[in-house]
């Protein structure tokens, strides 16, 4: 026989007469491990918790992830992914480290099909909530991403002020003599200058960076100062705009 553990979480709303209800849920995790000889070791049970609740902040999903670490299990059984996980996220980290560590998942019912992590059906489960999971992550990161670049664009505020500009309310205002060093940093580069050089002239030249005059040790240029000045997408939009200017004269 194969040791097993069954998880069981029931909701605050799920009484007696819901479908998720602690009796059906067991009656079926035990009927699957009698049908496929699994030998149930524990029946691990979280009640009243709600299923945005990590899976290592319920006591008994704490249990479980300990049992599964100890290496005392080669199998745990659940009816549904959501009664043991709360994301994509947290499903794709727990069932590729359980994967590793030999550990099958038995899922009762996934949209209507029993699968198991260890055959073909369940390693295309894992593969698209990875890809899921990537989503959940990368979506809200572009999302930033194009906040910050709209408010660069329309000159609004987006976090420390940038050298070349000064701050009047959440509006950023050109600062003349920081906007002709960078025109001048601009020029440096297409002339060929490495950045460290560039870094190194601003130096000898005494000319402060943006923060020299909050923090006095932020006094020095250094070669990703200068790298950000020529990369900054609110810098390149001021270079378009020039641009223009020269095109219409």
């Amino acid at each position: 026989m194969k040791k097993a553990v069954c998880y069981i979480r029931v909701g605050p709303m799920e009484t007696r007469k819901h479908p998720f209800r602690k009796a059906d849920q067991e009656k079926r995790l035990r009927a699957y491990c009698a049908e496929n000889g699994l030998d149930i070791m524990l029946v691990v049970l979280d009640v009243r918790v709600e299923a945005f609740i990590p899976l290592k902040e319920r006591l008994g999903g704490r249990d479980l992830v300990n049992m599964v670490e100890a290496k005392g299990i080669q199998h745990v059984v659940i009816w549904r992914l959501d009664r043991l996980f709360r994301s994509a996220s947290e499903t794709s980290r727990c069932l590729k480290a359980w994967s590793c560590a030999g550990v099958v998942c038995h899922v009762l019912d996934l949209d209507g099909l029993s699968v198991r992590t260890d055959e073909e059906a369940g390693e295309v489960v894992m593969r698209t909530l990875t890809v899921l999971a990537g989503m959940a992550h990368d979506l809200p990161a572009e999302r930033t991403k194009n906040a910050i670049r709209l408010k660069k664009t329309n000159r609004f505020s987006y976090g420390v002020t940038p050298y070349g500009y000064d701050l009047s309310g959440n509006q950023l205002v050109p600062n003349a003599r920081e906007q002709e060093i960078i025109r001048r940093v601009r020029n440096w580069r297409a002339e060929g200058r490495s950045l460290r050089k560039i870094a190194d002239e601003l130096n000898e030249l005494g000319i402060p960076t943006k923060r020299a005059s909050t923090v006095p040790r932020e006094t020095r240029w250094y070669a990703s100062t200068v790298s950000y000045l020529l990369k900054n997408e609110l810098y390149l939009a001021e270079e378009d705009e020039d641009g223009k200017e020269k095109g219409k004269g």
